[in-house]
């Protein structure tokens, strides 16, 4: 059997407003233009995922809402798999409210409805066989990404999990994953007691991660795992906006380790696709397998 790959997540709607730039707290300003998209971490790896990998599942929790039954509608014409996605009755589905600025820097305020009350129990519904990847982020709730992580592992997938909102993790959860990608803010805040990012990775290690693949933003992404460290350097593009731009890395990411089988292969196919989806407006303005490889093949950093 051909094994799909699975994103277990949010679906948030993003209600965007541009601006010069990020109000201060109790300022106003105006001349914003406003714009809404679909986001949310999950939903935004699945639809990355989905560009380059076609057999790409998508499971979450969705209110009995319009927006709910708008975005359900959306993800069926991209034509990603939400057989798994949980409809529950009197929630709101997840809603963001997100400022960005000139520069394509984003502030973002979430709440997440329907999004908490996917369960363990859900979890261990899932034929997780079917998957031979399966990720993961923390804006649904933590006993269920713990399930999750637990039940894809014990079925064979390799795991990955964006700790994001960041929190400190349990011992018991971090050794079920094979790939964390935090930011260099949010390894700080997973692992603490430590002054710099790399120092914290490697603490992440002993805990029983695999690799741990911190993201640079414009300065690109540092992979630290037991064989050393290696850092992979961004494109250099103009940002228009950069909201969903680490979820397009993650779900790139996991797409490239399902079509190559090679860490460093899926690192530099992520680098690409995240490079061109900060060019375009919304979270998910994520661009076609065939834009990436060209991409790749201009910038030389892959031999497709």
């Amino acid at each position: 059997m051909k094994k799909k790959i699975l994103v277990i997540g949010s679906m948030n709607t993003d209600m965007v407003v541009k601006t010069p730039r990020i109000p201060h707290a109790g300022e106003t300003i105006l001349g914003g233009i406003f714009s809404r998209f679909e986001g949310g971490k999950g939903a935004n790896q699945a639809i990355a995922a989905k560009m380059l990998f076609p057999d790409t599942s998508f499971c979450a929790g969705v209110g009995d809402d319009s927006m709910g039954a708008d975005y359900l509608r959306y993800l069926k014409r991209r034509r990603v798999d939400v057989s798994l996605v949980k409809k529950f009755k009197d929630a709101h589905s997840g809603v963001a409210l997100i400022t960005v600025d000139r520069r394509g820097e984003n502030a973002i305020t979430v709440a997440p409805g329907a999004n908490l009350l996917l369960s363990p129990k859900d979890m261990a519904k899932i034929n997780f066989s079917q998957f031979s990847h399966v990720a993961f982020q923390l804006e649904t709730d933590l006993d269920t990404v713990c399930e999750g992580l637990e039940r894809a592992k014990a079925a064979g997938c390799e795991t990955i999990l964006t700790p994001a909102p960041a929190v400190i993790l349990p011992r018991t959860m971090l050794r079920n994953v094979d790939y964390i990608i935090p930011n260099e803010h949010e390894i700080m805040l997973v692992q603490k007691g430590y002054s710099n990012a790399a120092d914290a990775a490697r603490a992440l290690l002993k805990k029983g991660v695999k690799h741990v693949i911190i993201t640079q933003g414009s300065k690109g992404s540092l992979l630290i795992d037991w064989d050393g460290e290696k850092r992979f350097p961004a494109h250099k593009v103009q940002a228009v906006d950069t909201v969903g731009a680490g979820d397009c890395f993650t779900g790139s990411f996991m797409a490239g380790l399902r079509i190559y089988g090679d860490i460093e292969k899926a690192i530099k196919l992520a680098t690409a696709a995240a490079a061109l989806a900060v060019c375009h407006m919304g979270a998910q303005s994520y661009r076609p397998k065939r834009e990436v490889l060209a991409f790749m093949r201009k910038n030389e950093n892959l031999t497709v």
